[in-house]
């Protein structure tokens, strides 16, 4: 199969689960609890979160507007199905129901925090874990294998969270109860969305040096003991022993053979690692008042806004797609085998 056939089938075989994924969503969502109320489309979660902000007067003309404008006073399927798939995959998430503001804006602006923080929070942890991993392949067996092991299996083991409250007790709480020393921030004043000055992007980097600080730690972990576990395993294969036997030294046998070979684990492994720099981790926004998306998602969650829900899921589902496509290309560059299925 030649590289672009196989590339073309991937792309449509994607698109067709992005699509049937985004239809499954809105049926368990939407659906199934009008279903179950035996047809009763007051149980529709969008409709009930609508009527909730008819308590304050101001909105009893946008309800009904809103009602209108996205159908939502017609059968759901397949009426408001296909008006959902067809906005969605437009990116066309209309009005958040308790902000009353467009929800590609309210995303925007918590854009930026979001991708500051988890952008280095995934790829360092990766890089570390990449060079780390191969010097503990490279001495395994040693102490300075095991030292690495060890490490890495502890702070897998700790939650970012746990990690993030012990720096916040340790380098924010104490210093500044005993000595009256401000290390780090208490995740009380969070920073303010739309950075506007120089001062304010400073108290920025400061208020996220600890989340960062428990990230890398807490992340790193896992990313050092899975490439080391990637390499070893290489390493125990005929190939590399008969490339040691001829008399090829380690070094360039790792080089130029073993983490060529482990490229394409590493890159599906990133390919789904990536679509959460969107996302973030909601407990980490959550335990530092972290402005990001993922607190913004978290909230929509619990008022069942289904605008930003919606936009959430879309979007995430989207990079996944993206990203896999993307990997899907590199692999088929990096290792032809894969589009001939040897």
């Amino acid at each position: 199969m030649g590289a672009g056939t196989f590339i073309a089938k991937t792309g449509v075989r994607l698109l067709v689960t992005y699509i049937v994924v985004l239809m499954v969503y809105f049926i368990v969502v939407r659906v199934l609890p009008v279903v179950a109320a035996g047809g009763n489309m007051a149980a529709d979660p969008l409709l009930a979160a609508l009527r909730r902000t008819a308590e304050d007067p101001r909105f009893s003309m946008w309800i009904d507007q809103t009602i209108r404008r996205f159908g939502l006073d017609r059968p759901l399927i397949p009426d408001q199905l296909m008006m959902y798939l067809r906005n969605v995959l437009m990116f066309e998430f209309g009005i958040s129901v308790y902000t009353q503001k467009p929800v590609m804006d309210e995303i925007a602006i918590r854009l930026p925090y979001t991708l500051s923080f988890y952008t280095i929070t995934t790829i360092v942890p990766i890089v570390i874990g990449f060079y780390l991993g191969i010097i503990a392949a490279k001495n395994r067996g040693k102490p300075l294998d095991t030292a690495i092991v060890q490490a890495s299996i502890v702070t897998n083991m700790l939650p970012g969270w746990l990690v993030l409250l012990i720096i916040y007790y340790t380098l924010a709480y104490l210093p500044k109860v005993l000595w009256n020393i401000y290390i780090f921030p208490l995740p009380i004043k969070a920073p303010e969305i739309g950075i506007r000055d120089w001062e304010q992007f400073k108290y920025l980097l400061w208020y996220m040096s600890p989340m960062l600080m428990a990230a890398l730690i807490a992340w790193s972990g896992g990313w050092i003991y899975y490439i080391r576990q990637l390499v070893v395993s290489e390493m125990g294969q005929d190939y590399v022993t008969t490339a040691l036997a001829k008399g090829l030294d380690e070094r360039t046998t790792l080089s130029k053979h073993v983490i060529p070979n482990v490229r394409p684990p590493l890159v599906i492994s990133l390919a789904y690692t990536i679509p959460g720099i969107f996302g973030g981790a909601i407990i980490f926004e959550i335990v530092g008042n972290w402005p990001g998306i993922a607190y913004f998602s978290y909230q929509s969650f619990l008022n069942w806004d289904f605008p930003v829900m919606s936009a959430f899921f879309t979007i995430s589902a989207f990079l996944t797609v993206v990203s896999l496509f993307i990997a899907e290309i590199i692999l088929v560059a990096i290792d032809p085998r894969v589009r001939t299925g040897g």
